[in-house]
């Protein structure tokens, strides 16, 4: 699916109401009430999932009066995990460049995206630690806080810590190998960069991350009643994206930073295929992103990963050969969406 047209008509909108409805969140607003348009009372997602399952029907709004509100074929669904065995999607978008040269909040971000890809109960697990780590953090903000209560916040955080380093850890095993095969297969070349995945953080098995997260927990206890905050924990985990031995976020140039965001990527939407699952990918905005070359390799690796495929670009022309016979163009203009025809590469 191919939406072109000149910039400000409206082509990431569609793309994000898409990603709305696969993920229950923007990938452009963190609070859903900007997405109301001015002067309405709310805005409404639908659409019509034809996978494994049949023909489903999804929708999401969200009112200023009541919030959020799910139905899936016309009733609430029983748990999100229903929801989300109908429709999850991969999604590439410029501002991702964070994920390479970002702070570790961008890793740890595209990390639990990819394991909740995976395996939807991991937004439990990651919403779960989080309440834990602020009640924690508020309690020592007060000045007052009682050690048997800490030490409460500590086993919580120790269980919940060792069970989301755990699932980070599976996701960069199952990523570490399609990353590796996506970056050469985009550069083309008979030389790529040698690019790796690690996890820095407290180790590797459950068992073993709860004990060195309750040591050091106990150990850091006295700086932390000192500063008040939580000093050590999977929330400040970070990957390391590896080129030839060395960090990508110090190291990579510009056109090399794409292209391993990119990978990164397409090896979640690989890692998917191989459980299974056909997640949509969605990329915006690709024009000014790759060069020619890049941009024809990328189409055939998608091709061959036969998932459905969005697409924003202002000139479609610019996307090289598209595969024949199940690839459909919109026009996109002041919102409104009109279906064209392919268009014809031009000589490059």
């Amino acid at each position: 699916m191919v939406l072109h047209g000149d910039n400000g008509q409206g082509k990431t909108n569609l793309l994000e109401a898409v990603y709305v409805l696969a993920a229950l969140r923007s990938f452009r607003e963190a609070r859903s009430a900007r997405m109301v348009r001015q002067g309405s009372e709310a805005a409404v997602v639908q659409a019509e999932v034809r996978g494994t399952s049949g023909l489903r029907r999804l929708r999401w709004s969200w009112a200023r009066s009541g919030g959020r509100r799910l139905q899936l074929d016309g009733r609430a669904p029983g748990d999100l995990s229903e929801w989300f065995s109908v429709l999850r999607a991969v999604l590439f978008s410029p501002e991702l460049g964070t994920i390479v040269r970002g702070e570790p909040a961008a890793r740890r971000r595209f990390l639990d995206r990819a394991a909740f890809t995976a395996e939807p109960g991991h937004l439990a697990v990651v919403r779960d630690y989080r309440r834990a780590l602020q009640q924690k953090g508020a309690l020592l903000r007060s000045g007052s806080a009682d050690s048997v209560l800490l030490d409460t916040f500590d086993a919580r955080l120790v269980a919940l810590g060792a069970h989301l380093v755990a699932r980070r850890r599976a996701i960069v095993e199952q990523l570490q190998g399609p990353f590796q095969q996506m970056y050469a297969a985009l550069l083309h070349r008979t030389d790529p960069e040698d690019v790796s995945l690690r996890l820095l953080g407290f180790g590797s098995g459950e068992d073993a991350v709860e004990d060195r997260l309750a040591d050091a927990l106990a150990r850091s206890r006295p700086d932390e009643l000192r500063r008040r905050q939580v000093l050590v924990g999977p929330h400040r985990d970070d990957l390391a994206i590896e080129l030839d031995g060395r960090r990508a976020r110090n190291f990579a140039s510009q056109g090399q930073a794409r292209s391993l965001v990119l990978a990164l990527k397409l090896a979640e939407l690989s890692a998917a295929r191989a459980r299974g699952t056909r997640p949509l990918f969605l990329l915006d905005d690709l024009t000014g992103e790759l060069d020619r070359g890049r941009m024809e390799r990328l189409i055939a690796l998608l091709s061959a990963l036969d998932s459905q495929v969005w697409i924003t670009t202002t000139d479609p022309a610019w996307l090289g050969p598209l595969p024949s016979g199940g690839t459909r163009t919109f026009r996109i203009d002041a919102g409104k969406a009109e279906e064209t025809r392919p268009p014809s590469p031009r000589d490059g």
